[in-house]
């Protein structure tokens, strides 16, 4: 005797996956919108450079904080050079944050950087976003505390 296969075995992974689908669509964290980049960037660097502040918001607890808010991520500079003695170039990249408040427009501008050798494009461009991240806590709290006026006037 041999057991019979039923045909609706893949019904119930399909349908946990088209609900899991429709949760991750509803919940996208923080507001990134396309990152900026001067011309001729390739795409993959602009899309990965909002990814990245996407990914580093939402590990780093911002959703919360950010909301009502929207990020504007722009690559200001990424380029290799070859320092004095040395012969592997050095790769620096800097990326800007646009914080917009949806009532008042851009509100702050941060910056990130980083450099290595030796390391891919996309990771120096995930570093630093992550750096630029990292600086969203404290100009959150300067923008909604009781310094909200002086910040505002520098």
């Amino acid at each position: 005797m041999t057991a019979r296969r039923s045909p609706f075995r893949f019904v119930l992974p399909v349908l946990v996956a088209v609900s899991l689908c429709g949760v991750a669509a509803a919940d996208k964290g923080v507001e990134v919108t396309t990152a900026s980049a001067p011309a001729g960037t390739d795409a993959r660097l602009k899309q990965a450079l909002s990814d990245s502040i996407r990914v580093h918001a939402n590990r780093a607890g911002l959703t919360d904080k950010l909301r009502g808010y929207s990020i504007s991520p722009s690559l200001v500079q990424l380029r290799a050079f070859v320092d004095p003695g040395q012969k592997r170039p050095r790769t620096v990249c800097i990326v800007e944050l646009g914080l917009n408040d949806a009532s008042r427009g851009l509100v702050a501008s941060i910056r990130g950087n980083a450099s290595s050798v030796g390391a891919t494009p996309m990771a120096i461009v995930d570093a630093a976003a992550h750096a630029a991240v990292q600086r969203l806590p404290e100009t959150l709290s300067a923008l909604q505390g009781p310094e909200r006026a002086r910040v505002a006037a520098r």
